[in-house]
């Protein structure tokens, strides 16, 4: 199907140190130490051992914990939930709740989009065939779902032509339409870096995390940003460059919006979640919710991350606070999910012995963490996996 042509960008802003009230300040040497003692007690440290995934050198096998979790978990996993049936478990990193105890997957496998209802059977699945990589799925205000292509982490000449691009579907499965160029890694008002989330602000548009890390050699290495487009298609802004400073990005990989307005970014590869207001300029970043792969959050803000990479050798670029390569990333914190307050920060419980990239919640108090790896041993029975409260 050929791209929407996207239009002329709006001037977005700059981003800089601002806060909640929009005055620039800097931030005092109080709230810097706030920060500190918040992050040291949430931190659970966790070693950990290489051990090659997909055949990427992402991924590894962390040694048990030798403390104990202090802080309190009132959720339990459904064992044996959802159903397969014949499907082949897949990365389970696109997840949107149905509002009825089931959800919608977007997955790395074939079928790559799946409904299963409360019971955990499938409901209707389509896009066969479709992906590279499956990254990045949410559900507009017209009940259409936004299903992203991330394309390869590393140089696979069998994926050239491909990947790289975000479809819209109706619920029924048929394609209406599509951003980005197939095969092409760039950050343009056409073409995209390698989409990894996305998220329906209140006006119905939809905001997109650009950037993927690792990456293939063949893509932009500099691109990962956060950009805006209407329902139609059509590109509205962009913010943000590659960088570690405030409003910049390294692998942004969740987004989530909270009462206010507000956009959470989980900056994955900068191991913090950066909070945005309405008109995007930055407003603070938060460190103690982990290394954040997925962020959601609940009418009434509570906010939940979860953290799929810290103690593991993960790709990055040279840049990264780690170092590049296969660096040990966000080394002395726990794998799990963290769930706290939009409002203030503050943490309030922790779900160990679970590994998520994919992540969403319910009104209805079920959490939803999707694996992209050791899925085969998820109590679950595959990489999708079901929480509720005891």
């Amino acid at each position: 199907m050929q791209p929407i042509v996207w239009g002329i960008a709006a001037s977005g802003s700059r981003c800089c140190k601002e806060v909640n009230e929009g005055a620039t300040e800097m931030v005092s040497s109080s709230r810097m130490r706030a920060r500190i003692v918040l992050a040291i007690a949430s931190a659970l440290i966790v070693y950990a051992v290489p051990s090659a995934q997909d055949g990427q050198g992402r991924g590894s096998t962390p040694v048990p914990f030798p403390g104990i979790n202090a802080m309190k978990n009132p959720y339990r996993m459904i064992e044996n939930w959802p159903h397969l049936g014949n499907v082949k478990p897949g990365a389970a990193i696109g997840i949107i709740p149905d509002g009825a105890g089931g959800t919608w997957i977007h997955h790395r496998s074939e079928p790559p989009i799946i409904h299963f209802n409360a019971a955990g059977e499938i409901v209707k699945s389509f896009a066969d065939g479709m992906f590279v990589q499956a990254h990045g799925f949410c559900r507009d205000r017209d009940g259409n779902f936004w299903a992203g292509d991330s394309g390869p982490f590393a140089d696979n000449p069998s994926t050239a032509g491909r990947g790289f691009q975000m479809f819209k579907f109706t619920p029924e499965g048929k394609v209406l339409l599509t951003l980005g160029k197939a095969g092409v890694s760039k950050a343009g008002t056409d073409t995209l870096v390698g989409p990894t989330a996305c998220a329906i602000a209140s006006n119905g548009d939809i905001f997109i995390a650009d950037g993927h890390w690792p990456r293939p050699s063949t893509a932009q290495q500099d691109g990962d940003r956060i950009i805006r487009v209407t329902k139609d298609g059509k590109f509205v802004a962009g913010w943000g460059r590659h960088g570690s400073k405030p409003g910049e990005f390294m692998g942004p990989h969740a987004l989530a919006f909270d009462s206010q307005g507000r956009l959470f970014v989980a900056d994955r590869s900068n191991n913090r979640v950066q909070v945005f207001d309405k008109d995007m300029k930055f407003v603070d970043e938060w460190r103690h919710f982990g290394r954040p792969s997925g962020v959601a959050i609940l009418k009434d803000d509570t906010l939940i991350v979860s953290d799929s990479e810290s103690g593991n050798p993960i790709g990055g670029p040279p840049d990264a606070p780690e170092g590049g390569g296969n660096a040990l990333r966000n080394p002395g914190w726990k794998n799990g999910i963290r769930i706290g307050s939009a409002k203030d920060g503050s943490l309030s419980y922790f779900i160990e012995g679970t590994r998520p990239e994919g992540l969403a919640a319910d009104e209805l108090g079920n959490i939803f963490g999707g694996l992209t790896g050791g899925c085969e041993a998820s109590r679950s029975g595959g990489c999708l996996q079901k929480f509720v409260k005891k």
